[in-house]
């Protein structure tokens, strides 16, 4: 017994006539007249007893049209089911962010968006650095990230995109000589303890502020390092020094810290989308075909 079969039976047992049940197969009744033949000749007994008026169902096939029935609901769930997992309807997706990430714009109005187009998808987020991010894509431990810029990819295994630049600022305490100020040099910072990110953190932020630094005409006196931009705002809320941090950071509402939009040319992070090259994943497919969206709009 195939499905053929059972869509036929189904088809006469309901209709309780062939022709009837032939139109609505969209076939001849010849053909259905000689499956549903064969398919008691199979089972070797009488499904329908035949009569001028039409067909009813003998005992045998009372006892068949519940599981035919049953059977062809699973059978259309499990098309469904696969038809929307090729979509990417369906299925799940872990993403990696580092810590500045949710005060930005962009990840919190990704997340939000693709949830409205595709609410069955199940999305595992999880908090690392750039590093380990990067480290966790190629162990499959991630679909993708949210990290930012990197001076040192592994260019065959990943496939990097920025999707957005934003402006670096100067943080400092309410109390500093410039707090007062909207816009500064950087150079005008030579003189100030440094908060500065970690080679741990991984993004490559570290090796471009100290470049700006130099470009500046100074080394910065490093005084406390760190992994993510919300633990360097809480250290200049304490008085420990200043730092740069993400524009998008303004948003951390940290009592006693001043923004400083600095007046140096290249002052800017990026943040950057990676996941592994080739992967075919559809619902990694939706995210990535949104996210281009979003940063071409933006």
């Amino acid at each position: 017994m195939d499905v053929q079969d059972l869509r036929a039976f189904l088809a006469v047992a309901e209709e309780r006539h062939f022709s009837r049940a032939a139109q609505r197969l969209h076939i001849s009744q010849p053909p259905l007249s000689q499956r549903i033949g064969a398919l008691e000749r199979k089972l070797g007994v009488r499904l329908f007893e035949r009569g001028r008026g039409g067909v009813s169902l003998t005992a045998a096939g009372t006892a068949l049209l519940p599981q035919a029935r049953v059977v062809l609901q699973q059978l259309a769930r499990a098309e469904e089911l696969a038809q929307r997992a090729g979509r990417g309807a369906s299925g799940q997706l872990s993403i990696g962010f580092a810590g500045s990430m949710p005060f930005s714009e962009l990840l919190p109005r990704l997340l939000r968006d693709f949830r409205r187009a595709w609410p069955a998808v199940q999305l595992q987020l999880r908090q690392l650095s750039s590093n380990e991010q990067l480290r966790q894509l190629q162990e499959h431990g991630l679909d993708l990230g949210f990290i930012r810029s990197t001076s040192q990819p592994d260019e065959q295994a990943l496939q990097l995109r920025a999707l957005q630049r934003e402006p670096l600022y100067a943080a400092v305490h309410s109390g500093h000589a410039l707090a007062g100020l909207g816009r500064v040099d950087l150079k005008r910072l030579r003189d100030d303890p440094f908060i500065l990110y970690s080679r741990e953190f991984g993004s490559g932020l570290r090796e471009q502020i100290l470049a700006l630094c130099l470009r500046a005409g100074f080394s910065p006196q490093v005084v406390q390092e760190v992994h993510e931009m919300p633990t360097l705002i809480s250290l200049v809320s304490a008085g420990i020094g200043v730092g740069l941090v993400a524009a998008s950071m303004q948003r951390a509402s940290v009592p006693q810290v001043r923004y400083l939009e600095l007046a140096d040319p290249d002052a800017s992070t990026d943040i950057v989308l990676a996941w592994r090259r080739g992967d075919a994943s559809p619902v990694l497919r939706n995210f990535l075909e949104l996210a281009f969206a979003h940063a071409s709009s933006g």
